[in-house]
Protein backbone atom coordinates (compact mmCIF):
# COMPACT_ATOMS: atom_id res chain seq x y z
CA UNK A 1 0.00 0.00 0.00
CA UNK A 2 1.16 3.51 -0.71
CA UNK A 3 1.54 6.24 1.91
CA UNK A 4 -1.83 7.71 0.85
CA UNK A 5 -3.63 4.34 0.93
CA UNK A 6 -2.14 3.59 4.34
CA UNK A 7 -3.37 6.94 5.65
CA UNK A 8 -6.88 6.23 4.36
CA UNK A 9 -6.87 2.78 5.98
CA UNK A 10 -5.71 4.15 9.34
CA UNK A 11 -8.19 7.04 9.34
CA UNK A 12 -11.07 4.53 8.98
CA UNK A 13 -10.09 2.84 12.25
CA UNK A 14 -11.41 4.14 15.56
CA UNK A 15 -8.97 2.09 17.66
CA UNK A 16 -5.36 1.25 16.87
CA UNK A 17 -2.84 -1.07 18.51
CA UNK A 18 0.63 -0.46 17.09
CA UNK A 19 3.57 -2.71 17.96
CA UNK A 20 6.78 -0.66 18.07
CA UNK A 21 9.80 -2.58 19.33
CA UNK A 22 8.85 -4.10 22.69
CA UNK A 23 5.99 -1.62 23.24
CA UNK A 24 2.41 -1.49 22.03
CA UNK A 25 1.05 2.00 21.40
CA UNK A 26 -2.71 2.47 21.64
CA UNK A 27 -4.74 5.15 19.94
CA UNK A 28 -8.46 5.91 20.10
CA UNK A 29 -10.01 8.46 17.74
CA UNK A 30 -12.16 9.87 20.55
CA UNK A 31 -9.57 10.29 23.29
CA UNK A 32 -6.08 9.85 21.81
CA UNK A 33 -6.21 10.20 18.01
CA UNK A 34 -3.20 9.25 15.90
CA UNK A 35 -1.57 12.11 13.98
CA UNK A 36 -0.46 12.10 10.35
CA UNK A 37 3.14 12.24 11.56
CA UNK A 38 2.59 9.15 13.72
CA UNK A 39 0.91 7.30 10.85
CA UNK A 40 3.95 7.91 8.69
CA UNK A 41 6.40 7.07 11.49
CA UNK A 42 4.77 3.82 12.62
CA UNK A 43 3.17 2.40 9.48
CA UNK A 44 4.94 3.71 6.39
CA UNK A 45 8.40 2.40 5.47
CA UNK A 46 11.13 4.73 4.21
CA UNK A 47 10.26 3.80 0.62
CA UNK A 48 6.73 5.20 1.11
CA UNK A 49 4.87 1.89 1.35
CA UNK A 50 3.22 -0.11 4.11
CA UNK A 51 5.69 -2.90 4.94
CA UNK A 52 4.40 -4.48 8.15
CA UNK A 53 1.62 -6.96 8.94
CA UNK A 54 -1.67 -5.15 9.56
CA UNK A 55 -4.89 -6.70 10.82
CA UNK A 56 -8.13 -4.78 10.41
CA UNK A 57 -11.24 -5.96 12.19
CA UNK A 58 -14.30 -3.74 12.47
CA UNK A 59 -13.11 -0.42 13.90
CA UNK A 60 -9.76 -1.87 15.06
CA UNK A 61 -6.42 -1.74 13.25
CA UNK A 62 -3.46 -3.74 14.59
CA UNK A 63 0.04 -3.05 13.26
CA UNK A 64 2.68 -5.71 13.77
CA UNK A 65 2.33 -9.22 15.07
CA UNK A 66 2.90 -11.08 18.27
CA UNK A 67 0.74 -13.90 19.54
CA UNK A 68 -0.12 -11.87 22.64
CA UNK A 69 -1.13 -8.83 20.58
CA UNK A 70 -3.40 -10.84 18.29
CA UNK A 71 -4.95 -12.70 21.23
CA UNK A 72 -5.85 -9.36 22.81
CA UNK A 73 -7.21 -7.98 19.55
CA UNK A 74 -9.29 -11.08 18.80
CA UNK A 75 -10.67 -11.22 22.35
CA UNK A 76 -11.71 -7.59 22.15
CA UNK A 77 -9.80 -6.54 25.29
CA UNK A 78 -9.61 -2.83 26.12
Amino acid sequence: MTREETGELVRKARRLMIKVGQDTLRFDSGTNPITEQQIHAYLVHDDGFLRVPVLTMGDLLVRGYTEELYREALRGDR
